[in-house]
């Protein structure tokens, strides 16, 4: 759709035009279920009787949410597209002619609105003199976001909201009675606690209570019931309003005339441009974050660049080992007792090789200091997280090894699994970097989920490719040092898309989401897994964590990159 006056196109979603400011990123989908009352909550019997007052003008319903029902008159909007939203678009910047509606209902959602007052200037925008509008927001009710939750207004400062409106009514409506306030409250208090002490609780008169109260709200009252809920019901009228799960205006809104010395630049003063240019600065400290965070990335991938290709250099015995300074008969030796090792290393046996290298090193004394280098490692106390990588590319691995020695914390310890497909020169790499730290550890022919020996506190399986940032570890300790008995830690990632013969675009992706509930593949990538949800799961592929003990980190602190092409014996690869 494209706006005749200023040319601006907006797209159209499965045939739901979305209105959105530039400033706004589109939210998405929403998804409305019979077993989900909050995104589906029902008009009040209230909202019904304007409905049904009002058939020959327009209802807005403003954020509507995932309702399961539809009147020919009320346009549902939404910053979510729901299956019955008709407009998607924001509060603050609706998206309609002045006075196109004849009423505006608003359940639940106020307290959402990052701007209220720029909502309410909208709603007295696009109402008709004389139009109705009725709105309920929270009050006494537990934090919850959809996607955000910023206010909880008192019936004092609903009306402040308002204060340009005739108001007619205001106060608490019969589904916002305390009591409801109470059942939420206390509901979201005992599902929060662990099963022993909910248990507890529900044992006492106070459980009799809940239950009573949840009963009666999904209509499933029992005779039992009625004492307890009559004496929920003589609240007395003067403390309604202190305990109310929600307050509630009706007003009606008077002619829109200006005063005779109202000027020109008082005009131009409006909640809604304050809120656009607000909106528009937080958007460019957003890029401004972005853009740093993008610069950090950029620089961490630099300084591995030059890991990865001094490693190469020394791996190769080019003679660039040697100095600018240093004859060329230097490299081409250099160069030759390299092809000479490996054709040695083709034609013995590997058992062979290992006996001929170990007794070079033993030798050389090389053998001695490496051994002088093990001794004190097994005095080492447990890792915090154990690294479990299986290889099959040799830049891919050294991009991960490097981005773990980069690391600001050093509490890690990192396991290369074998495979039979891996080729020779991935297997000699393994072992240079075993020799390189004392960290890494090579296991023989195992998969990610099979059972091979680790000691961190955590376990981090990584996709090849992958690298972390190198304050990953740090941030992900120091929540675990905040948080103990943390059993599943997550953090966002890129994942670069494309092939590398292109410019690749790079897509942030959240961590991914507990397949059901809070069961992770035990192999999740960008997961940490705490040892005694992983010891306990047994040999199952599904560990099942306490939802309580998840965790997520709202930072980029992964780089997945594109695998290469495998062999089809490798586990599949998911970005």
């Amino acid at each position: 759709m494209v706006c005749g006056g200023c040319g601006t196109a907006y797209p159209l979603r499965n045939g739901v035009p979305v209105l959105l400011p530039e400033t706004i990123e589109e939210a998405g989908t929403g998804e409305a279920s019979v077993d989900d009352p909050v995104s589906r909550h029902p008009y009040s019997q209230e909202s019904q009787r304007i409905i049904e007052d009002h058939k020959d003008g327009w209802v807005l319903d403003l954020g509507a949410g995932g309702k399961l029902q539809r009147w020919d008159n009320v346009v549902q909007i939404d910053i979510f597209r729901y299956p019955m939203t008709d407009v998607v678009g924001s509060a603050d910047r609706l998206p309609f002619r002045d006075n196109s509606f004849s009423a505006v209902i608003s359940q639940a959602v106020f307290e959402h609105l990052q701007y209220p007052q720029a909502a309410v200037e909208e709603i007295r925008r696009v109402l008709k003199p004389g139009g109705v509008v009725k709105i309920d927001t929270a009050f006494l009710q537990p934090e919850h976001g959809y996607p955000h939750h910023f206010y909880n207004a008192t019936e004092t400062g609903l009306r402040e909201w308002f204060r340009e409106f005739d108001l007619r009514w205001s106060g608490v409506e019969p589904h916002q009675h305390p009591q409801w306030s109470l059942s939420w409250f206390m509901g979201v208090y005992l599902d929060r606690l662990p099963a022993g002490a909910a248990a507890l609780l529900r044992a006492t008169p106070l459980g009799d209570v809940v239950d009573a109260l949840q009963r009666a709200g999904t209509g499933a009252a029992q005779p039992q019931d009625a004492a307890i809920m009559e004496a929920l019901g003589a609240l007395p009228e003067h403390h309604l309003r202190t305990l109310a799960a929600g307050v509630s205006i009706r007003a009606i809104n008077p002619p829109k005339t200006l005063p005779s010395s109202a000027s020109p630049a008082m005009e131009g003063v409006s909640p809604v441009v304050a809120t656009d240019l607000d909106r528009k600065l937080a958007a460019a400290r957003t890029d401004l974050e972005r853009l740093r965070s993008e610069l950090t990335t950029v620089r961490e991938h630099h300084l591995l660049a030059n890991d990865q290709s001094r490693y190469m250099a020394q791996y190769y015995r080019l003679i660039a080992d040697a100095g600018e300074e240093a004859p060329l008969s230097a490299g081409r030796r250099a160069h030759a007792l390299f092809h000479a090792k490996n054709m040695v290393r083709a034609v013995v046996p590997p058992g062979m090789w290992r006996f001929m290298r170990d007794g070079w090193r033993s030798l050389s004394g090389a053998g001695a200091a490496q051994s002088a280098q093990a001794a004190p490692a097994q005095a080492v106390a447990a890792p915090f997280v154990s690294v479990v990588v299986q290889p099959f590319d040799v830049a891919a691995l050294t991009a991960t090894f490097f981005s773990l020695v980069r690391q600001t914390y050093s509490g890690w310890e990192l396991l290369l699994l074998g495979h039979p497909d891996q080729s020779p020169a991935v297997r000699r790499a393994m072992e240079d970097f075993a020799r390189l730290d004392s960290r890494l550890t090579i296991v023989s022919r195992t998969d990610p989920e099979g059972l091979y020996p680790w000691r961190g506190r955590y376990r981090l399986v990584l996709h090849e490719g992958t690298t972390l940032s190198f304050n990953a570890l740090q941030e992900m300790f120091t929540l675990a040092k905040m948080r103990p008995g943390t059993e599943a830690i997550m953090a966002d990632y890129d994942a670069v898309l494309g092939r590398d013969d292109v410019m690749p675009p790079v897509r942030c992706q959240s961590a991914p989401v507990p397949q059901i509930d809070s069961s992770f593949a035990v192999s999740a990538p960008f997961v940490l897994l705490a040892a005694e949800a992983l010891r306990g799961n047994g040999a199952g592929r599904i560990v099942n964590v306490n939802y309580q003990q998840v965790a997520h980190i709202p930072l980029v602190l992964f780089h997945a990159l594109q695998e290469p092409v495998s062999p089809t014996s490798r586990p599949p690869a998911t970005h």
